[in-house]
């Protein structure tokens, strides 16, 4: 077990292990990643274990665009263009807001498209620098390519466009390339060494599309952001939920440097291991659903051991990772247990 208190790795090691040119110490990022209600419930004692396991990278979130409602005192900050979304159709959970739920008011939807180059929407990114230490930086945003479109048409809207009106998607897609190219621009004007950002293109079985959609629609959008990115000296750390086994392929063709979370029951970490362990690194996503809640310390140390000497099996690279947000059902003991496995390989 580790020796308080733990130093950070060098950011030169990070790169080293994302760009799978090292294989000795293992670096930890959003280990402790407190979902809903967590943080309720156990307050200062999570406090004190962050003090304890300080996390190798740095995450750093811009503003991003609102969805109907701006985030900025500029009301076209966000991804929607109608003056009222009251009686909007809804979707998904939360009744999120279909944004463009009429195909005919295409242009009107993209007249309206946020700019990139919002002002103040990286200051508190700029604010929050110091506290990088020296440590690899990491631009965060969530919901790049489908769960955007997703967000814009609504689900249901979006498995049919998938088929009827793909034009259309291609259209939308080309803008958010564009907006997410400029805004990992901006990021690297700051100094940062990658690119946070999610797309949940799996669900429990499968991916949420076929692959032969997946390679016509995501993957020149996911090669051509990814390819501009790594023109700037950055990285790319995609978080997808679900079982994206079909997908690993197209993912890592296009150059993708780090994929998370390899999810515990949806994915077979064994097969993924042995299939693309020297293609890709993978941020391993420690199991939130089922082992930190319901296992014994024990169990939780035993499945970070295996997990460790799997992904790192001939030559593979790895970083750990929560799944997810940690829930509020899992017993803070199961929390530190994990992280003082996570720890020891230093």
């Amino acid at each position: 077990m580790p020796k308080y208190p733990v130093e950070t790795l060098p950011r030169e090691e990070v790169i080293a292990c994302v760009e799978r040119k090292a294989n000795g110490r293992i670096p930890a990022v959003l280990c402790c990643w407190w979902g809903d209600g967590l943080y309720k419930k156990y307050g200062a004692v999570l406090d004190d274990i962050q003090k304890d396991f300080p996390e190798d990278v740095f995450l750093s979130f811009f503003n991003a665009p609102g969805s109907a409602e701006s985030t900025t005192d500029n009301p076209s900050y966000r991804w929607g263009y109608l003056p009222d979304y009251s009686s909007s159709e809804r979707h998904s959970i939360g009744e999120a807001i279909v944004l463009l739920s009429d195909w005919e008011d295409l242009d009107k939807f993209l007249a309206d498209f946020p700019n990139p180059d919002e002002p103040g929407v990286m200051d508190k990114v700029i604010e929050s620098l110091p506290k990088a230490n020296g440590r690899y930086k990491l631009g965060g945003f969530w919901r790049l390519f489908h769960e955007k479109l997703w967000e814009i048409r609504g689900m249901e809207n979006l498995m049919m466009d998938y088929y009827d009106n793909m034009e259309g998607l291609q259209t939308i897609g080309r803008k958010l390339l564009d907006f997410h190219k400029r805004i990992a621009e901006r990021f690297k004007e700051l100094g940062f060494d990658g690119i946070f950002t999610s797309d949940d293109l799996g669900h429990q079985a499968s991916a949420m599309m076929s692959p032969a959609v997946f390679h016509e629609l995501y993957f020149p959008l996911y090669k051509e952001f990814i390819d501009h990115v790594h023109s700037l000296g950055m990285h790319v750390w995609l978080h997808s939920c679900g079982n994206n086994t079909v997908l690993m392929d197209d993912l890592i063709a296009a150059g993708l440097d780090v994929f998370h979370p390899v999810q515990k029951n949806c994915m077979d970490e064994e097969a993924i291991a042995i299939r693309y362990g020297k293609e890709i690194t993978f941020l391993y996503g420690i199991d939130v659903q089922n082992l930190l809640p319901n296992g014994t310390k024990e169990e939780v140390q035993a499945e970070i051991a295996h997990m460790a000497q799997l992904f790192r099996k001939n030559g593979g690279s790895m970083i750990f990772a929560a799944g997810n947000g940690i829930m509020p059902d899992t017993p803070v003991e199961n929390i530190r247990a994990m992280l003082e496995q996570v720890y020891s390989y230093r």
